[in-house]
């Protein structure tokens, strides 16, 4: 499990702000998080997850999208599997590692395609940023996990990988982030569940193109 320390977080913001200045601008800038949200789907092996606000065609309560005004920088990424007792479900736990106890042995094993051999891509305006980035790297298994009567450990680091500075989203931008699979999830069958793809960074309000 990797993580990016306070020292690497105030480095990045000042490569951010930096940025900006050299571009003539000094939007507010501020610690914030993108929360992307699609659904498990039977047969899909592509599932392209939404970024901007008005673009979530399932209006997931929980999502977190970013506004057209705005820009963010993401400086980790986590990717989560959760269960869903209804479309509006928002008490449902994020997982970064096949649950048995939470999802059963049989989805757990086909949520294992998931977590140890899918990818990520990321374009923007059809430049690639991310290509072939593996889920593994996000795969992480708490040392005290869940059992009958006993509530899993959670670590706010948990299923979050660093990235370097250097992708960002601007609600002025064409952004498709797009998870591929080997083969499809048949546990989608057996329950509402959703795949959470996660970015912690900064957000930079008023800085898309919009406002320029």
């Amino acid at each position: 499990m990797a993580t990016i320390s306070s020292v690497g977080l105030r480095q990045s913001l000042a490569l951010i702000k930096k940025a900006y200045q050299n571009a003539g601008r000094n939007p507010i800038t501020t610690a914030s998080d993108l929360k992307l949200i699609v659904p498990v789907v039977t047969n899909k092996t592509s599932y392209t997850f939404p970024v901007l606000v008005g673009d979530d065609t399932f209006n997931f309560p929980e999502g977190i999208l970013l506004n057209r005004a705005d820009a963010f920088t993401a400086t980790e990424m986590g990717l989560f599997i959760g269960k869903k007792t209804s479309d509006n479900d928002t008490t449902y736990d994020l997982f970064s590692y096949p649950n048995n106890d939470e999802f059963g042995a049989t989805d757990s094993d086909t949520f294992k395609t998931l977590f140890n051999h899918a990818t990520i891509d990321i374009t923007i305006n059809n430049v690639q940023y991310l290509q072939n980035y593996s889920v593994s790297r996000m795969r992480t298994v708490g040392i005290t996990q869940q059992k009958v009567g006993q509530q899993e450990e959670f670590n706010a680091t948990y299923g979050f990988y660093p990235m370097v500075p250097t992708l960002q989203f601007s609600g002025t931008n064409k952004s498709t982030v797009t998870l591929n699979l080997p083969s499809s999830l048949t546990a989608a069958g057996s329950g509402s569940y959703v795949i959470i793809l996660q970015f912690r960074g900064f957000l930079s309000l008023g800085a898309s193109n919009l406002n320029k």
